[in-house]
């Protein structure tokens, strides 16, 4: 399904010509290098859970094992067990001096867990809490991903809008340069006119330039982020900046930070990680059985057999402290994180607050510009038209024109930053998958 969905984006894309932010969300969701290494990662921490769990059942293990010897316990024992023992055997120069004796054994023994010291509990919650930590983490991760393919794509939209400002700019000093030539050719005005107004026609053009290039490489970091080639493409334009209600957002954030679930999770695996390392100190009760097969001349050989079932208590006492230490350590940074924790739940409302400030001033400053680009298109007609009739001079008519660019750049220069801030506000508070999806 989501191969097919990538398809469906890819025809869009060469059929249109155009990637919308959502599309580039799902290609930076599903490609990006980031989330791939942390796919890999749950996958580890699942495979370490698998582990822990393995520790509930028993362990088998098969032998073969070839002895020679003369040691006369040893080879006692051996033709004991080879069943080739008989009366001659017990002479005393046989038993103290015995030949040495070939012995094949092959074995196979289980060992069964029973209780040890609550240690296989204490692997798997530990794991199941680092699983759980990583998922948290991996769901953050999504987040970041999705806000820096947001500002990449409205530096993108910021660098298609300044190239249309600069279109303007230019065609509005091709104007300039044309009113000055004709009036000029009337005497009118001075060929200095014309040449400030050529000048002012270069740097026009010379930052309509800038501004392509700088589509160009916003484009290059969408395909950075999505690791895809998408070759030539163009961004939607987005004149408005969404409204927000940062109350709510502050309402839900520390609910829905995966930040802060992932590290209660690790503090969850630290308490775990105490009882693990105090488990070596607890007694270990365990069960066995094996079954032998002897033989004098041949691996696998059953000249004789048996078997042997038991179970055992052992309870092994660490005189230095080592293992007690090891287990106030994991308390030690318990406490740790758990002021860390305290941090970041004070700095999340933080982090929402000056997102929204953020937001304010852009969307302030948005304003002000649409407000000075009204002001500064009449006060270029009215110097425009004193040009006419020689009542203003070209330098006048010209740095009209420069603060009405001006004014049209900063309009989509505040648009720009007041789009990434409510990005930001909105990653503040973990709910920007959840908007913009």
């Amino acid at each position: 399904m989501m191969k097919l969905l990538l398809v469906l984006v890819f025809v869009a894309v060469a059929q249109a010509g155009e990637l919308t932010l959502q599309e580039a969300i799902r290609l930076a969701l599903d490609n990006n290098l980031e989330i791939r290494a942390f796919r890999n990662e749950i996958k580890a921490g699942e495979l370490e859970l698998k582990a822990a769990r393995g520790g509930y059942f028993p362990k088998i293990k098969a032998e073969e094992i070839f002895t020679r010897t003369d040691i006369p316990v040893y080879a006692f024992m051996s033709k004991l067990n080879q069943e080739r023992f008989k009366m001659e055997d017990f002479n005393p120069a046989k038993l103290n001096n015995p030949s040495a004796i070939n012995n094949f054994e092959t074995k196979l023994s289980v060992e069964i867990p029973i209780w040890l010291g609550g240690k296989v509990q204490a692997m798997e919650r530990v794991a199941s809490h680092n699983l759980s930590a990583l998922r948290e983490e991996f769901e953050r991760k999504q987040d970041e991903v999705v806000l820096r393919v947001y500002h990449a794509y409205m530096d993108a939209v910021l660098s298609k809008n300044a190239i249309k400002v600069s279109q303007q700019s230019v065609k509005d000093a091709q104007e300039h340069v044309r009113l000055a030539e004709s009036m000029q050719k009337v005497g009118t005005a001075l060929l200095s006119d014309v040449l400030r107004a050529r000048v002012y026609l270069s740097k026009a053009e010379e930052s309509l330039e800038a501004s392509k290039n700088n589509y160009n490489i916003s484009r290059k970091a969408i395909e950075l982020i999505t690791n895809k080639k998408l070759g030539e493409f163009d961004v939607s334009d987005m004149d408005s900046c969404p409204a927000v209600d940062v109350e709510e957002i502050k309402s839900m954030a520390l609910q829905k930070r995966q930040d802060i679930k992932a590290l209660q999770e690790r503090i969850k695996s630290l308490e775990q990680s105490y009882r693990l390392a105090l488990s070596d100190n607890l007694p270990q009760v365990y069960a066995f059985g094996s079954y032998s097969l002897y033989s004098k001349s041949a691996p696998l050989g059953s000249d004789g057999s048996g078997y042997m079932v038991g179970a055992g208590i052992s309870w092994s006492f660490d005189t230095g402290l080592s293992t007690l230490r090891k287990a106030q350590s994991y308390l030690e940074i318990k406490r740790s994180l758990e002021e860390r924790l305290k941090l970041l739940q004070s700095s999340v409302i933080f982090d929402i607050e000056k997102a929204y400030a953020n937001y304010q001033n852009a969307l302030h400053s948005l304003r002000s510009a649409e407000e000075r680009i009204k002001a500064s298109e009449e006060v270029l007609r009215v110097i425009e038209l004193r040009y006419k009739v020689g009542l203003a001079r070209i330098v006048d008519l010209l740095d009209a024109q420069t603060e009405l660019d001006k004014a049209r750049l900063e309009r989509v220069q505040a648009l720009n930053a007041c789009q990434k801030a409510y990005a930001d506000l909105l990653y503040a508070g973990g709910l920007i998958r959840e908007v913009l999806k």
